[in-house]
């Protein structure tokens, strides 16, 4: 018996594929409209397909539903993470008054040359008649997860 909870186990770890999982905290500085976040990983096999995810980590005080981020790798994108449904309820999973939301942002991406590569991540939060949200306050951490396939 204990032979097949050892044998799931060491499936489940070699299953594991995670090339690269980074994170930056913000502390309680809070995340300010000018500043990039820069996150380097390597391809170093460019026969496998690769997925992309952002994972943000946020208190239940943050006062939005969602979080808007200019992404920038070989293009440059807005994108939109839901963190709450329209009637408040918080998607992500966590204890006490933190959640985490994992949000995909490429599928089976392949890469014609091997070596270093850059994601940059800004956020693009607007309100009302606000051009900008300066300090966005709430958001503990975002984390890049480049997995292979």
């Amino acid at each position: 018996m204990h032979y097949c909870y050892l044998i799931l186990i060491i499936i489940f770890i070699a299953c594991e594929n995670n090339t690269h999982e980074n994170y930056h905290s913000f502390y309680e500085k809070g995340w300010h409209t000018d500043s990039a976040i820069t996150f380097n990983y390597i391809v170093s096999d460019t026969n496998k397909t690769y997925n992309f995810s952002l994972k943000i980590r946020h208190t239940v005080d943050y006062e939005f539903r969602n979080l808007f981020v200019f992404l920038e790798d070989k293009n440059k994108d807005t994108v939109e993470i839901n963190l709450a449904t329209k009637s408040g309820k918080w998607l992500g999973k966590g204890v006490s008054n933190i959640r985490e939301v994992e949000h995909f942002i490429a599928k089976r991406r392949r890469f014609a040359n091997e070596g270093t590569y850059t994601v940059k991540i800004e956020q693009a939060m607007r309100y009302g008649e606000k051009e900008r949200i300066e300090v966005l306050q709430q958001i503990l951490d975002i984390g890049l997860i480049v997995s292979e396939q």
